[in-house]
């Protein structure tokens, strides 16, 4: 018995060979010495029944290990400044990256530079280099809801918000030329100049579609003058229209929403200086989902214009519809009734066009109108000659199409896909000209008004990311490997395709498949619903950057099995389960697959999934936890080759296997004598030393709150407590002898020296439902501080069928006092906290695609050490070309030990072009190729 009172769990300890050790183990530190030599002395004549005398020795490990520890003095000096004046010192940085908005992209007329949105800001990009060359931001707090460049001059651009305001930029140079305020709910608006009779010759209109208090929608047209602005209203209707396309000045107008399409002409009443409007209402059969309009340009019809003359431009009509088909009206002047003779005898019934099988999602007239360009979720874009019905296709894009826009000169386009990615391409060979890529997260679909209302709350789920351990400015980070979404408008949320993205100069590097995925094969089953690909749960890389572990797990759809009728056992069959190891190549720069096992928790009651996962410091170790109750540690071993030498190997050809196995399922009661006690969350975290393994487990049946303390080395269970924490385990985290524990419930801090529980006293961290979703917890050992993230569950307004808002924030505590540091808001629900070892920040990712540091001033005022620190300087044209500082000092990691004799060289010939890299996770052939030709040519 141990002395919590609880069974002995029955503990299976794999010892490994020294030769299995050796090529992992990193030479200790001094601490680490002194660390394990006491706890090798508390163990001398330990029984299994004293376990009470073991967790002595581990508290006086604790606090040998914290007397030590570097980060004290800093820790105090925080202490000592008090909780008024630090919480002054931190602040939330703007953000970088983000999504990318559903609005049209600008391409200037020379095709220089390259005009995207986002929510609160626009982005300008340089096509030649695809580099970010300024950002303009009207409010932080308004979303932009449309951009376009003056008609009187291309040097400047208007920017209107949802609010109504509109301001005029001069892009060029980034400064503010004017701005005017409707104060009306907005929802589209466009920009277009209007000829006048007098001496100013021509003034800018504002054309915006707003949303009315009593719910109606209306076309109103404002003049953008120096005096205040006044609006009139030219359209109002109940329909909800969602957006609308101005041509000829802003003489014919057309609006769209639904299954309705309005068309409307102007005309000059006496006395009124704007133009009235008739409207013509056109329902079709089929949802609308995009419209472009192509004026009609002649010789006679553009010196009418310009002559002032009443003459309506006769104009053609290209709508998209939701089932996939396109509804070509040539010469739409006719659905106005006011066409010319030598059209009255053309029909109104239009031409139509059918490929897509599903949604339009983009459509636009090429530059000379023979032409029309296509796009739908099926990643391909369709060129249609109309005068021969050809079609030209341009397949195997990364994810679906959102939108096309042609240049002005017709000899680029500019396609913006569903994973946060825009290609500007050449019209000729549409080869690519320039690709911007941005952070592609899984982001929810975008709400349309064919979308009922969200009745309850969906949080969005955390995905797997970390910070580089050597190169704190990279965001390694899980994304889909294609944005797809269903026949029911969700958006799929797997995520095996790794990120690398750059913080601090905001460029994508490099992206890289971690499990299968379906880029060129039919990803739609004979149902209609796309086939999922494997999700990576859990990833982790070593303290040296050069290992780093992943967790995958893919199963069919419920409704598949349905019809095998099996049974729960046999189901997880089906399952496909995979815990991968990789290991980081300086000459391909990607992560090569080295092993890869099935099943990491396979037991004889079947295979279990992966709750938790961590790497151990200053050692190539991982720790994993299973449903089942099993701890399993891996670590590499040499893989010996009978009749092979691997003296003159440039690196120890390694595989992985498990060293040691620990069952701890003796602690929780079995259901029956078929059916152990399965885990419901589970977490595994290393001290700061290495020495020690925290494990918390949360089971339905008996021990609520278990936390266990195990002895790394030795494999033995040192310490157990139950009762530490409520609620599901969301993460946990060492901070010096403290045990942090995040669960939905709250926040629990474990002093594992002195054996007392404390929580935090923040009402927005206990939450007594247990509904707050996600739980995200870091710590930053510079700052001796932790953050977590909290999350306020929209609630239903009383009386009304509306919802309020969810309200997201990030807080920070200080480890010492347990008090209250800072609290920010974040306006989208974070997905992934984490924390820089280099520097005193948190950084935090939302479900927007955007980044954000949130750091200590005082403390970044301060010299720290630089051990292992670099140096955040401007890159300058080194971080053009994506090369590191060069002032940047690196404190490399203690060496690896090693024994026998390999003896590591320099390969030579074909040798070091192959290696003994399995065939199927050898590089790019490209990076191959290049490495024959180098080897060939020595």
């Amino acid at each position: 018995m141990s002395a919590t009172g609880l069974p002995s769990p029955a503990r299976l300890t794999k010892r490994s060979r020294a030769s299995d050790a050796a090529p992992s183990n990193m030479t200790n530190t001094k601490k680490e010495r002194v660390k394990r030599r006491r706890t090798s002395t508390g163990e001398e004549g330990l029984g299994e029944g004293s376990k009470q005398g073991s967790a002595l020795v581990l508290s006086e490990s604790f606090q040998l290990h914290h007397a030590l520890s570097p980060r004290n003095e800093l820790a105090q000096r925080i202490s000592d400044k008090g909780v008024t004046a630090s919480s002054k010192s931190w602040s939330l940085s703007r953000g970088v990256a983000g999504q990318f908005s559903s609005l049209d992209p600008i391409l200037t007329p020379d095709e220089q530079y390259l005009f995207l949105s986002l929510e609160t800001c626009i982005h300008v990009y340089s096509v030649a280099t695809s580099r970010l060359f300024r950002i303009l931001e009207p409010s932080a707090s308004e979303t932009i809801i449309s951009f376009r460049l003056s008609p009187t001059n291309q040097e400047r651009l208007h920017i209107i918000t949802s609010a109504g305001s509109v301001s005029e930029w001069d892009w060029s140079t980034n400064k503010q030329l004017a701005s005017w305020s409707t104060q009306h709910k907005t929802i589209a608006a466009h920009v277009v100049s209007e000829n006048t009779a007098d001496e100013e010759g021509s003034r800018i209109l504002l054309f915006s579609l707003r949303e009315r208090k009593d719910g109606k929608r209306e076309l109103a047209v404002t003049p953008l003058n120096g005096g205040e602005p006044q609006s009139t209203s030219v359209l109002e209707t109940n329909i909800r229209v969602e957006e609308f396309r101005v041509i000829g000045n802003g003489r014919i107008a057309v609006v769209y929403g639904g299954t309705h399409l309005f068309v409307g002409s102007s005309f000059h009443a006496q006395g009124s200086e704007l133009s009235n409007y008739a409207w013509r209402e056109v329902k079709l059969g089929v949802n609308i989902s995009c419209v472009d309009v192509k004026q009609h340009r002649t010789l006679k019809q553009t010196h009418r214009r310009v002559s002032g003359t009443n003459r309506l431009p006769n104009f053609d009509l290209a709508v998209g519809c939701a089932d996939g088909s396109m509804l070509v009206y040539h010469g739409a002047l006719n659905l106005l009734g006011k066409s010319s003779k030598h059209d009255e005898d053309k029909k109104l019934a239009p031409r139509r066009l059918h490929w897509h099988r599903d949604s339009v999602t983009a459509v636009h007239w090429s530059r000379d109108g023979n032409y029309l360009i296509s796009g739908g979720h099926e990643s391909v874009m369709v060129l249609w000659q109309l005068d021969t019905g050809r079609k030209q296709f341009l397949p195997h894009l990364s994810s679906p199409i959102c939108n096309i826009v042609v240049s002005e000169s017709g000899n680029s386009y500019a396609v913006k896909l569903a994973d946060n990615r825009v290609v500007v391409l050449s019209a000729r060979e549409l080869q690519p000209m320039a690709t911007i890529i941005g952070l592609q997260l899984c982001t929810k679909a975008p709400k349309t008004a064919l979308q009922a209302p969200a009745k309850s709350f969906q949080p969005s789920r955390a995905v797997a990311a970390a910070l580089h351990p050597q190169h704190p400015e990279q965001l390694l980070i899980t994304v889909p490997a294609s944005h797809q979404i269903t026949q029911d408008s969700i958006a799929l949320t797997s995520a095996p395709v790794l990120q690398t993205y750059d913080i601090r100069s905001n460029t994508h590097i490099s992206r890289q498949a971690l499990a299968r995925t379906n880029a060129t094969t039919l990803n739609i089953s004979p149902d209609g619903n796309p086939i999922l690909t494997p999700d990576i749960k859990h990833m982790s890389i070593s303290q040296d950057g050069k290992w780093m572990a992943t967790v995958d797990s893919w199963s069919p759809y419920p409704q598949d099995m349905e019809a095998l009728d099996l049974k729960s056992s046999v189901r997880s069959e089906y399952e496909e389960r995979y815990i991968k190891f990789w290991r980081w190549s300086e000459s391909s720069s990607l992560w090569e697959l080295v092993t890869r096992i099935d099943k990491p928790h396979l037991s004889d009651k079947g295979s279990a999934s992966v709750l938790s996962m961590s790497s151990r410091p200053h050692s190539h170790e991982f720790a994993t936890i299973g449903s089942d109750a099993l701890l399993r540690m891996w670590r590499p071993i040499i893989r010996q080759r009978y009749g092979r030498n691997n003296d003159n190997s440039e690196q120890v050809p390694e595989t992985w296997k498990c060293r040691s196995t620990v069952d701890l399922s003796g602690y929780f009661e079995r259901t029956s004598a078929h059916h152990p006690a399965s885990l419901s969350s589970a977490s595994v975290c290393f001290s700061e030393d290495g020495s020690v393994l925290a494990i918390c487990l949360q089971s339905i049946s008996t021990n609520p709150g278990l936390a266990i303390l195990l002895d790394v080395q030795s494999g033995g269970v040192r310490h157990s407590k139950a009762g530490v924490y409520y609620g599901d385990i969301c993460a946990t985290s060492f901070l010096g002898c403290q045990l942090i524990i995040a669960t939905k419930r709250s926040v629990f801090v474990w002093d594992t020296v002195n054996d007392v529980v404390k929580s935090t006293d923040s009402p927005e961290v206990q939450s007594l439902n247990g509904d707050s979703g996600q739980r995200l917890l870091a710590v930053n050992h510079r700052t001796h501080t932790f953050a977590i993230t909290s999350t306020k569950i929209a609630q239903k307004k009383a009386g009304t069928n509306k919802f309020r808002k969810s309200g997201y924030t990030v807080q920070v505590f200080d480890m010492g006092s347990m008090s209250l540091l800072s609290r920010t808001r974040l306006s989208k629900e974070p997905v992934a906290l984490l924390s820089s070892s280099h520097s005193a920040e948190y950084v935090v990712v939302d479900a927007g695609a955007s980044i954000q540091q949130l750091s200590c001033l005082a403390k970044a005022s301060q010299p720290t050490h630089t051990d292992g620190l670099i140096e955040s300087t401007d890159l300058g044209l080194e971080g053009l070309f994506g090369r590191q500082s060069t002032g940047a000092t690196q404190k490399p990691l203690a060496p690896v030990v090693s024994t026998g004799n390999t003896q590591p060289s320099e390969r030579t010939g074909l040798a070091s072009v192959f290696g003994d890299t399995p065939p199927f996770v050898l590089p790019p052939s490209r990076i191959v190729f290049r490495d024959l030709v180098k080897a060939l040519t020595a």
